[in-house]
């Protein structure tokens, strides 16, 4: 989430983003599981904090939701650079950092959906942008037996804009009153949605070939 991060891209943690989700989890050296570091912690600790921002935005309690969500960017942000600093970083780590953010950005959608926040239509294209890195990872990355994982040139940026969609939806929570951060949200998720569609046509054609 520090530039899919589904998501923004820190060095040395890895590219991230929601396409990323699935790689296998490995450390650079053997198949062991993956080692509990100062930097996975903080990775980890986004899944303690998510029921936080779950049960602000269920229960109204838009302080609560964005003050969790305020902690959850700051691990994000924080984790790939313990990990550089201590010497800590590994492809396990980065497949980790984003199998979390994938789980949690979804989770959220789906709780702003639930909670009416957002519409039909709007979660129906979340939803497909969801099952597009899926099934690509299921079918591209199988073809790769593993090893690489399955990108498209618009998975990044489609995943950056989805992350951005969610921080507007929690800051909604704040400021229910504001038109601007409605317009904006409604522009943003426009553009979210034109991404998504679009990613979804390259990853068709990647199958396809």
């Amino acid at each position: 989430m520090s530039g899919l991060r589904p998501f923004l891209a820190r060095p040395g943690r890895g590219e991230v983003g929601p396409e990323r989700a699935t790689r296998p989890m490995q450390e650079s050296k053997g198949d062991g599981p993956v080692a509990l570091t100062a930097a996975n912690a903080l990775t980890l600790s986004r899944l303690v904090l998510l029921p936080v921002v779950i049960a602000g935005v269920a229960t109204g309690q838009g302080a609560l939701a964005a003050g969790a969500m305020a902690v959850v960017v700051l691990t994000d942000l924080a984790d790939g650079r313990v990990a550089r600093r201590l010497g800590q970083a590994s492809p396990a780590g980065s497949t980790l950092d984003s199998t979390v953010d994938f789980a949690l950005i979804y989770a959220l959608f789906i709780t702003f959906y639930a909670a009416g926040r957002i519409s039909t239509v709007q979660f129906s294209v979340l939803y497909l942008a969801m099952l597009t890195i899926l099934v690509v990872q299921l079918l591209l990355g199988g073809t790769m037996g593993g090893e690489v994982l399955a990108r498209t040139r618009l998975g990044k940026p489609t995943g950056a804009l989805q992350y951005l969609y969610l921080l507007l939806l929690v800051a909604g929570e704040v400021a229910r009153e504001s038109r601007l951060l409605a317009r904006v949200s409604g522009v943003v998720f426009v553009v979210v949605a034109v991404a998504i569609v679009l990613n979804t046509i390259e990853c068709v054609a990647r199958l396809r070939r």
